[in-house]
């Protein structure tokens, strides 16, 4: 078992000194594979009359973390690849490693790196595959991300007990020289006729958009929950940077039961050269609440 706090800095000289003094009267819960422990009184003073009451909170990991829903792509560039994953609440960082597909029939991992938040702009990863052992005697060469490219993405959460399982790949393609790259921001809102949703031009346009399209993920029996496996249908094609999908539509969706239930949006835009990589997205669905707002999972 391993510990920690929200209130040990990372200033302390030494581990003892991290640790909570004896104490008595304290309360635990545990909670998913920690336990909690709350307050209690100083033990060193339990003699007198005024004993120090704390208002602290401490913790022990049990287990190391589960394993976490698949990376997914923010935005693509020629030369990156921003994605983010869901956080998993009983971890301190997460190891991201990628894999190139080509022609090859040898596919490596290798390590990106160690994030602590949950969200990276990739532009490059090591040079040595993570099944080799790295000498510490050479220093770490980095391989920069190629244009029109795909790559696999897989992480796994790390805390005080140790590393979890891989996530399930995912695979996302950087955009080919002169194309535009992929829209952000994307913003959907519920009304009347159907959902409403909004983004911004990618950052990349190399050149001028002349439309979008808009894509959803429909109801399919051989389909799995899988991206790569998932149909999608056409449901926009325009110039303007927004559309509504009607309610007929979105009653044949497809709802993603990965984390929360989710409808599952695609949207690419095109210039004179073509259509760029198509950000996805994942519209939540409260089936609790009737409320005309649902959110636009931010980590998709």
């Amino acid at each position: 078992q391993s510990s920690g706090s929200s209130g040990i800095n990372a200033e302390y000289g030494g581990f003892e000194d991290a640790l909570p003094r004896s104490r008595a009267g304290h309360a635990s819960a545990v909670v998913n594979s920690r336990l909690y422990i709350i307050s209690g009184r100083d033990g060193y003073h339990r003699a007198y009359n005024n004993q120090t009451c704390f208002k602290d909170m401490w913790f022990l990991e049990t287990d190391k973390p589960p394993v976490p829903n698949r990376v997914q792509l923010i935005r693509a560039s020629t030369s990156t690849l921003e994605i983010c994953w869901i956080p998993v609440a009983t971890a301190d960082a997460y190891l991201l490693q990628i894999q190139r597909l080509d022609n090859s029939d040898v596919h490596e991992w290798y390590d990106v790196a160690v994030v602590k938040g949950n969200s990276l702009v990739v532009s490059h990863h090591h040079s040595k595959p993570s099944s080799e052992e790295l000498d510490e005697n050479k220093p770490i060469e980095r391989l920069e991300l190629s244009p029109g490219t795909t790559y696999r993405f897989r992480i796994a959460a790390i805390n005080a007990c140790g590393r979890g399982d891989f996530s399930e790949p995912a695979a996302f393609k950087t955009c080919v020289p002169g194309f535009p790259g992929a829209p952000s921001s994307i913003r959907i809102s519920k009304g009347n006729d159907g959902a409403h949703l909004a983004w911004d031009p990618p950052a990349n346009s190399n050149g001028n958009i002349s439309e979008y399209s808009v894509y959803l993920a429909i109801k399919n029996s051989q389909s799995t929950e899988s991206p790569s496996s998932l149909a999608f249908v056409l449901v926009y094609r325009g110039d303007s940077p927004s559309c509504t999908v009607k309610t007929t539509s979105l009653q044949n969706a497809h709802v993603d039961q990965t984390n929360k239930p989710a409808i599952i949006f695609r949207i690419a835009a095109k210039n004179e050269k073509g259509y760029g990589p198509a950000t996805q997205v994942r519209w939540l669905q409260d089936t609790k609440t009737s409320s005309n707002k649902r959110p636009v999972d931010k980590m998709s």
